[in-house]
């Protein structure tokens, strides 16, 4: 019986949650494919520290109720981390994802550029990639993954404070419209397409296509209200999870460093990405 990806990512995912770490290395290494080292040093080498040092872990997350487009589900929280963590300076791009598996209805869609973001992923598929990434790093590279982190997807708490990078403005570039063409794709400059990472510029903290060219998958489910605190992290149980960004195809307001979406967990969008993190296990 064949398994899809998005099938072996809940399956990877309920091993991951009773902790059996032997039975889920062995589903990593049997079903899907072992990168050569080479490819993980080309690829994964660079991270970006969130916050650089000498930079406070606390912040109001959400919109001021004055901002531009904001919705009420945005109402700001003070927030705080406990520990710095590293993130992607961009979304995993096409190319990255074939060292883990084929994606045909991605290439279908978009061709096999390997350096657009990869699209078409479930939560499922970003989790099982994440799971995938943090085992075959620590067999091949372990000196790039901080000691007592991992490699997951990011909080929503942590999408908010790389997006803005110490900013308060409606993106990390400014207030106007304008202000995010510089900085991020979406329906006013991408022409209906998503286009390849990293060449507009990135934040303050290195950090690039934080607005607009992929939604990307956040590691909590959704709630109608955001959570404050330390380390907020979102219920434990619900029915879509977190998408964070915008993309190409929507409007500039949708791709606000605040704005909030979601979707299940087992849709694949072709506006849909990911990027990863490393960070501390949630308590």
């Amino acid at each position: 019986m064949s398994v899809s990806l998005s099938e072996l990512g809940a399956i990877a995912e309920g091993l991951a949650a009773v902790a059996v770490s032997k039975e889920l290395a062995s589903l990593i290494e049997l079903r899907l494919r072992r990168p050569q080292k080479a490819d993980l040093e080309a690829r994964f080498t660079r991270w970006c520290q969130a916050p650089p040092d000498g930079v406070k872990l606390s912040w109001e997350m959400g919109s001021p109720p004055e901002e531009d487009g904001r919705f009420r589900d945005e109402d700001q929280v003070p927030v705080g981390l406990s520990a710095p963590f590293w993130v992607m300076p961009t979304s995993v791009t096409y190319g990255m994802w074939c060292l883990m598996a084929p994606k045909a209805d991605h290439a279908k869609g978009w061709g096999e550029d390997a350096r657009l973001p990869v699209t078409h992923v479930s939560w499922f598929e970003a989790s099982l990639y994440a799971r995938w990434l943090d085992h075959w790093l620590r067999e091949l590279l372990p000196a790039l993954i901080p000691a007592g982190h991992r490699v997951a997807l990011p909080t929503e708490a942590q999408r908010e404070f790389f997006t803005r990078a110490g900013t308060t403005t409606r993106f990390w570039s400014g207030d106007a419209d304008e202000d995010l063409e510089r900085v991020g794709w979406f329906g006013g400059n991408s022409e209906g397409l998503p286009q390849p990472v990293g060449e507009k510029a990135g934040n303050a903290w290195g950090v690039h296509d934080v607005h607009g060219n992929v939604w990307e998958w956040c590691r909590d489910w959704f709630h109608e209200e955001l959570r404050g605190g330390l380390d907020p992290l979102g219920p434990r149980r619900g029915r879509d999870r977190v998408l964070r960004g915008g993309s190409y195809w929507y409007d500039a307001g949708h791709c606000r460093s605040a704005f909030r979406y979601w979707d299940w967990p087992g849709d694949a969008r072709d506006d849909g990405g990911f990027r990863l993190v490393l960070s501390a296990p949630e308590r």
